[in-house]
């Protein structure tokens, strides 16, 4: 068993974004969250590593972005200080300008030898300002709800297992129940298993608000097209969910050889993944 950074084992939770990693490859779940920390005869340089974990995904970028606009804008409103739609579209004008500029050590299709066409910079303005429009267009309702949190790091235990969220809105309605929301940037789809992260938001949600399950609602907000899908969880959806994320963390950490975590290599995933050159079983583009 390789020796571990002992901050490995401080920080090593359950989250819907390692269950989404895992299932997508375990290897670069390796690289990702175990490869950094290890101390004797690393397969790869932890430093190399480390250093690969600064670029992200343009596809991640574009939606990053706009959390964290809709974020200040909400901490201003918390703050009792205006919100500004005009504010919100000229920073992100402005950020996009900027990633133009350091593409080469930023998206991880740059690195990895994809050029970044001027078209992805004109949708990404596109989409970014609807996407801005349409939160501000729905803020009025969503102003009348009591901000309990928002983009904070939460965890709690299931059993023995940490588990790591972080719910980008919740707000306590009128008559005291809770309604958990997630903005969406991309497609009105549940490609990305919604429910399954809707579903940890409430376990944790009864247990830090104590209350039960039928008093927290969650939804999720397609900021495109404005489209809003709720999710409501019974008591037994959450033990099903309970007694998955238990045996898949301990699949994750059965063992960090790294032999143990093969690649499921992909054009399109290897394209976009930030450790492309040091995986063995990189697909290269075209």
């Amino acid at each position: 068993m390789p020796d571990l950074d002992p901050y490995f084992f401080q920080n090593n939770r359950w989250s819907f974004t390692r269950h989404r990693v895992w299932n997508r490859c375990p290897r670069q779940y390796y690289f990702e969250y175990i490869a950094p920390y290890v101390r004797s005869d690393p397969v790869v340089d932890p430093g190399k590593i480390r250093w690969l974990k600064n670029f992200t995904s343009k596809f991640v970028v574009q939606g990053q972005v706009v959390h964290d606009i809709i974020d200040q804008q909400i901490q201003a409103h918390c703050e009792e200080r205006p919100m500004s739609l005009d504010e919100a579209l000229s920073t992100f004008s402005r950020k996009v300008a900027a990633y133009r500029t350091v593409e080469g050590i930023t998206f991880t299709e740059c690195h990895n030898g994809q050029a970044i066409p001027d078209s992805f910079y004109t949708d990404m303005e596109a989409n970014g300002q609807t996407c801005l429009f349409t939160f501000f267009g729905k803020w009025p309702e969503y102003a009348k709800r009591q901000c309990l949190r928002h983009e904070k790091f939460d965890t709690f235990m299931v059993g023995d297992t940490g588990v790591t969220v972080k719910v980008d809105f919740i707000g306590k309605m009128p008559d005291g129940t809770l309604l958990l929301t997630d903005w969406k940037t991309g497609k009105d789809d549940d490609g990305n298993e919604s429910g399954l992260q809707m579903a940890a938001y409430v376990l944790w949600a009864k247990e830090y608000y104590n209350l039960p399950a039928d008093e927290i609602g969650t939804e999720l907000v397609f900021l495109k097209t404005g489209k809003t899908k709720p999710y409501n969880f019974f008591d037994e959806q959450l033990v099903e969910l309970k007694e998955m994320i238990v045996p898949e963390f301990a699949a994750m950490n059965a063992s960090y050889e790294f032999e143990d975590f093969p690649a499921k290599s992909s054009q399109r995933e290897c394209l976009s993944c930030k450790f492309a050159e040091v995986c063995d079983r990189t697909e290269s583009p075209g």
